[in-house]
């Protein structure tokens, strides 16, 4: 039996929260904004959204 490979403590990226599949509805040219501005800054959608969140008075 090969000892390589497998789940191994510590490994694999770290949790930052809990993940909950949600759906949102925005217009073509709304998504065109979040997608450029997520490729202009190099973050992800769920970044951009928990930075938004983050930032306001929630």
């Amino acid at each position: 039996m090969s000892t390589r490979g497998g789940p191994r403590e510590g490994a694999g990226r770290k949790n930052i929260g809990v993940t909950k599949k949600v759906s949102l509805t925005l217009t073509d040219e709304l998504w065109e904004k979040v997608d450029k501005h997520c490729v202009d800054n190099k973050m992800s959608r769920s970044e951009l959204i928990r930075t938004l969140i983050e930032s306001s008075n929630l």
